[in-house]
């Protein structure tokens, strides 16, 4: 048989420099298998005594791939959905995708230890039995409240009962896993690049056969809040550091916060009914990278999900068997390979990217800017095309965004992006903290309603849609988003007024209520 062997990156480019190590059992050679070492194109020319092939892909700059292949009567099935082997007649053409998506190195200490230096991996704390989680990523159960739409309660009462809501029970951990992956090169002779944290969620249920892909970016990190500064190419401080006197990796916590304990987002899209890769980038020393432009985020959103469904963490036909294990404190998948199987990685997924707070420019540049500097960020290794991303990007939502350039220069973003395909929709959540003008820009006042007509100490809210519902529009008065723990009546609740200033609020509301419209 002529066996034939290609590689490529995730946009379909071949990588003729990568080396492909294949082991098989030959005819009449005994137990012992036979191992080869070819290039891409290169034809093995082998008598299989088994219809079994075990190869593995290295290359400079991108994570090593192991394939193991078996030929049946229906085909030929990969333990690796990032690889497939079609035969016709006495040729077998097996061709593989790597990528630059790896699993983050974790490591372990006691919670009580202090830290001396950079570990130069994420902390992993062992819980009790057999559960090791990154540092305070626990996936409790949690009973939270969803805002609902119309989000009109009784705004002349207190905390929630001023808002259209439900009590939605959320079973964290059956639902799926908080991951931390890094992006980019490991490592690339001669030549220091950057690498980028990103934490993910990874759904057990099965995915849409197009995945549905949330994007998040939060407020930038700056070194007077707390994050440790760090320079271009980002191999110091970022992202493993432990400020002095401490016991936590504010970029790691960051993910950690936002998507898990703070402001429960990955709870508040369960509580209304999506089910997708959530992916949240931990941006190095204030500065995104690639990662707020058009082929930059396009390369990340697909590198992430080529990684997951070629590791089989997720995918579209059942609940993945692969899980990740942090047990003794160091990242690996169990089992190391997933079934046999014809699943292969989608080429397409649908897109919702959004924003919190000044995280909403990263948005904002995405929306108009299509170039990445190539000098810092190789092409090779972080570009995709626009397209890839324009062409998949169905929602954005800004929550209590802030531009740096102003309200007028972020809707008119806003607008431009949307005029370019009618599948796109627009959801708006805004406290008084960000929002100062007379007009939205984004939803004709005419459609919008406030409630009440006269505020009650300040209180009110304001909804309002546009014809076509492509476009929402949610106004809160800082009053409405406020409480007092210590007023008579006060309930403790997931998200609890009176916890959270009324900017911070919103996110801890806003995502339940933007997921509960359908995509389109």
């Amino acid at each position: 048989m002529l066996i034939k062997f290609d590689v490529s990156n995730v946009n379909g480019g071949p990588l003729p420099a990568a080396r492909i190590k294949v082991s098989y059992t030959a005819t009449g050679t005994g137990p012992e298998p036979t191992t080869v070492t070819l290039g891409p194109g290169e034809v093995l020319d082998a008598s299989l005594a088994l219809n079994q092939l075990e190869v593995q892909v290295s290359m400079e700059g991108f994570a090593g791939e192991r394939f193991l292949f078996a030929g049946s009567g229906a085909g030929w099935l990969s333990s690796n959905p990032a690889g497939q082997a079609v035969q016709q007649g006495t040729q077998l053409d097996v061709t593989t995708t790597i990528g630059t998506v790896r699993l983050a190195p974790t490591t372990t200490v006691r919670p009580d230890e202090k830290l001396v230096g950079n570990p130069r991996a994420a902390l992993v704390d062992h819980v009790g039995g057999a559960e090791w989680i990154y540092r305070g990523a626990r996936h409790n159960d949690e009973t939270i409240r969803r805002l609902d739409n119309p989000v009109f309660g009784d705004l002349t009462a207190m905390d929630w009962k001023r808002f259209n809501h439900s009590r939605v029970q959320v079973p964290l951990a059956r639902h799926g896993r908080f991951v931390l992956l890094e992006f980019g090169p490991q490592q690339v002779a001669g030549r220091r690049l950057p690498r980028f944290l990103v934490a993910t969620w990874v759904p057990f249920k099965p995915l849409a056969a197009v995945p549905e892909v949330v994007v998040f970016y939060s407020p930038p990190t700056f070194a007077k809040l707390g994050y440790p500064p760090d320079a271009y190419p980002f191999l110091g401080n970022y992202p493993y550091a432990v400020p002095p006197s401490a016991a936590s990796q504010p970029y790691v916590d960051v993910v950690v916060n936002y998507l898990l304990t703070g402001y429960k987002i990955i709870y508040q899209l369960l509580a209304a009914g999506r089910n997708p890769i959530v992916i949240m980038p931990s941006q190095p020393s204030t500065d995104w990278g690639p990662l707020d432009t058009q082929p930059g985020l396009a390369r990340l959103i697909k590198e992430v999900v080529r990684f997951l469904y070629a590791r089989q963490l997720v995918s579209s036909r059942t609940s993945p068997l692969v899980k990740l294990s942090l047990a003794g404190g160091r990242s690996s998948l169990f089992p190391p390979e997933g079934r046999r199987t014809d699943e292969r990685v989608p080429r397409a997924f649908t897109a919702t990217v959004s924003g919190f707070s000044a995280g909403i420019n990263a948005v904002v540049k995405a929306c108009t800017t299509d170039r990445i500097d190539e000098k810092r960020y190789p092409p090779d290794l972080f570009y995709a095309p626009p397209g890839d991303l324009l062409d998949n990007w169905r929602e954005l939502w800004d929550i209590d965004g802030v531009d740096s350039d102003g309200w007028d220069h972020m809707t008119s973003a806003f607008r431009g992006w949307q005029s370019q395909s009618a599948r796109r929709t627009l959801r708006s959540y805004h406290s008084q903290t960000t929002y100062h003008v007379a007009q939205n820009g984004l939803v004709p006042q005419s459609l919008v309603v406030r409630q009440p007509r006269a505020p009650v100490k300040g209180v009110f809210a304001e909804q309002g849609q546009t014809t076509d519902g492509r476009v929402t529009w949610v106004h809160f008065s800082n009053p409405a988003l406020e409480g007092d723990k210590k007023a008579p009546g006060h309930e403790p609740t997931i998200p609890e007024f009176g916890s959270l200033d009324a900017h911070h609020f919103v996110p801890a509301i806003a995502f339940g209520h933007a997921a509960q419209f359908p995509l389109r």
